[in-house]
């Protein structure tokens, strides 16, 4: 069984990795924080290390990377914001780039490697058109993006300069499990559930969500897969747009909520992106099979589970 070193294991999307891959891999966590109680559900015991990426020396990092001797890496430390505040770009940088470049400096010299997985945002792409494709051009219109754009192609030197076995992985609009719950599909379904008043955009911007189970689902079969993409950047998503109206409605009609909508009551952001949609066709090709999503029965799946049904 080979073993999967997850760096952040225990965020939003950390989590769903755990418990998808666990029986197919063995599991090994670095995070700055424990969540003991999150461990209970797994039959076999899941091995982690409690490790500060900010504040503690590189190395300790190492001993454990060489320890464990990991033959996948999958990199979630990053800081993740909507806000346009040049103020936080030097801290994102400071996460983003640096937490990379440790990992890197680590493992670089790891015989057993096969693949790193390094994961930037399709928010790089900016207002383009779309579908946005892999050999687009980038046009951030963020610190977020633009921070994201650095260890993107901080990410693809390394494998060119130092023939590292890294891909960038530039997931869509993730929701599910875990997940925060003042994001956008979390928060409007809770208002729903409660039947309670909804502030909100007009609803016109388009999305392309992807459900966390399928993303896990994509990011095994990427690994299954790895030698195509190595050195390479690859959208992950459904290939599908849908308006955040379209999302609400739907939602309020499958839970019979009595919830007002007040479509509007919002302003779009500065330089929104209106239609978020990522080609997935250099995925598919990868993975050899069609990656066919239902977005709307895993919209019902997740109102179900936020229900405790």
């Amino acid at each position: 069984m080979d073993k999967l070193l997850i760096v952040g294991g225990f965020g939003f999307i950390g989590k769903n990795l755990v418990e998808y891959l666990y029986e197919k891999y063995n599991i090994v966590i670095i995070d700055k924080k424990i969540d003991k109680e999150f461990f209970i559900k797994f039959k076999k015991e899941l091995k982690f290390y409690q490790y500060d990426f900010i504040t503690e020396e590189m190395f300790k990092l190492h001993k454990i990377i060489e320890k464990e001797n990991p033959n996948y890496i999958i990199n979630l430390i990053s800081i993740v914001t909507t806000e346009r505040n040049l103020e936080i770009f030097e801290e994102m940088i400071k996460i983003n780039l640096n937490v990379l470049l440790k990992l890197f400096n680590c493992s670089k010299k790891l015989s057993s490697l096969k693949l790193f997985i390094q994961f930037g945002s399709g928010e790089e792409y900016g207002n383009i058109l779309p579908p946005f494709k892999e050999t687009d051009r980038e046009n951030p219109n963020s610190p977020y993006a633009l921070a994201k754009q650095l260890t993107t192609n901080s990410s693809i030197m390394l494998n060119k300069n130092y023939d590292f076995p890294i891909v960038v992985v530039r997931p869509g609009n993730l929701f599910g499990k875990y997940q925060n719950a003042n994001k956008f599909i979390p928060y409007t379904i809770s208002q729903l559930l409660k039947n309670e008043e909804i502030n909100i955009t007009l609803g016109e911007q388009k999305r392309d969500f992807i459900y966390t189970l399928d993303f896990s689902r994509g990011i095994e079969l990427l690994m299954e897969n790895y030698k195509y993409f190595i050195g390479e950047i690859v959208n992950l998503s459904s290939g599908k747009s849908i308006s955040l109206k379209e999302i609400v409605l739907f939602s309020k009609e499958y839970i019979k909520s009595n919830s007002k909508i007040n479509f509007g009551a919002i302003s779009y952001r500065e330089n929104e992106i209106k239609n978020f949609l990522l080609d997935i066709s250099k995925f598919e090709k990868g993975v050899k099979q069609k990656f066919e999503i239902d977005i709307m029965q895993r919209i019902k799946e997740y109102i179900d589970y936020l229900k405790g049904d």
